[in-house]
């Protein structure tokens, strides 16, 4: 048999909305996927990939610019002498009111529909499986009745959850034992938006190729897609980066800050200049500080604005407090003091203790007469 390059992405979601974000940073954001879109069809034609599998969820949801499903259509169509096969998702089911159904697509593509099916490519002795969504939920597993054909590779691209066998999901709820009776040699799976390394039951392949580009602070660092060379049950694989910029947490310790100049002066001392220009990121303050400064997230967003191309503060820092002395007298402050640390002493677990803390904080920084601002993150 040929040795076969394929080429695995997954949950693109064009058009999404980006609903946290303004109307210029979410056009902007929009574009930056369909720049993502083109990198993919450049490394495609780079590494003379002969299959594209692309594993659910091209679209986002129940809107799409009507100039999107052209640019994805001239993408296609840049790549004629690759076959494309797409796997409908939970986001984007085949039906006909779906976007698949507003187009016509090239040649070179095939959208699987609600029923198993496979393309035997003589040329590339290759069977290409799959099958599609048809609705935003299946609860049965669409990985049945799958019978190899030897004397080719095996291949199949497919949307869904893997799961346990005590357990199911809306997702195409999919089982280690769907996967190993299949008999596959490599199965390219969409939903999940972490890459998933490669993985082996049997003598089945299988991976999540992840989202090529992040959206939201659910789906941090690099994204990319799967590079892969298969040829009789031998596989060999490489996960390219693709995202443009990529989002991220980072906890930063501001022990002993007093002022949001301080403050930012230490977070921009921690992430470097390149990162913070091109990446999103979520700061997560921690440590103690005094109970004399009321720290200020809006306001330490507004100064950091210019160092950064998005960020968001997140206080999670606790008051440096000596108990023992505010205990201390008969005060507003030390009979609020007392109450709150007896409520401590009985917290039932780290959730509890966490939100008795805020509440001790927020308070005695009231009772020491600072305005107010209560987080919401």
């Amino acid at each position: 048999m040929k040795k076969i390059r394929i080429l695995h992405t997954a949950d693109i979601h064009f058009d999404t909305p980006f609903s946290g974000m303004t109307p210029n940073e979410a056009l902007k954001s929009k574009e930056e996927l369909k720049e993502v879109f083109e990198k993919i069809i450049q490394i495609t034609n780079e590494r003379k990939i002969d299959i594209l599998l692309i594993a659910g969820d091209v679209f986002d949801n129940l809107s799409v610019n009507k100039s999107t499903l052209y640019f994805i259509k001239s993408c296609l169509e840049k790549i004629n002498h690759v076959k494309i096969f797409i796997s409908p998702g939970n986001h984007d089911p085949f039906n006909d009111k779906s976007f698949y159904s507003m187009i016509e697509w090239p040649d070179n593509t095939h959208i699987f529909t609600e029923k198993p099916e496979r393309i035997i490519l003589e040329e590339l002795d290759t069977v290409v499986w799959g099958v599609g969504f048809d609705k935003p939920h299946i609860n049965n597993s669409l990985l049945k009745d799958i019978q190899r054909i030897d004397g080719y590779n095996n291949v199949m691209v497919l949307h869904g959850e893997i799961t346990t066998t005590k357990d199911s999901n809306d997702y195409n709820p999919i089982t280690e034992e769907d996967i190993a009776t299949s008999e596959m040699d490599y199965i390219a799976l969409g939903h999940r938006h972490k890459f998933s390394g490669i993985k082996k039951i049997k003598n089945t392949y299988y991976s999540y190729s992840g989202c090529p580009q992040g959206r939201g602070f659910d789906e941090l660092d690099d994204k990319g897609v799967l590079f892969i060379e298969l040829k009789e049950k031998f596989l060999e694989s490489e996960f390219i980066r693709t995202s443009i910029r990529n989002y991220y947490e980072k906890q930063i310790n501001i022990d002993g800050c007093f002022g949001n100049n301080e403050v930012k002066n230490k977070i921009i001392n921690e992430i470097s200049k390149e990162d913070r220009e091109n990446n999103f990121y979520k700061v997560i303050l921690t440590g103690e500080i005094s109970e004399d400064f009321t720290l200020n997230e809006e306001f330490l967003q507004q100064l950091l604005s210019s160092e950064f191309y998005f960020v968001k503060i997140i206080d999670k820092t606790e008051i440096k407090l000596d108990m023992n002395e505010l205990m201390k007298g008969y005060s507003i402050k030390s009979i609020f003091a007392k109450k709150m640390y007896e409520k401590l002493q009985m917290a039932a677990d780290e959730d509890e203790r966490q939100r008795i803390i805020l509440a001790l904080k927020i308070g005695i920084q009231s009772l020491s007469g600072e305005e107010l601002k209560i987080s919401e993150g």
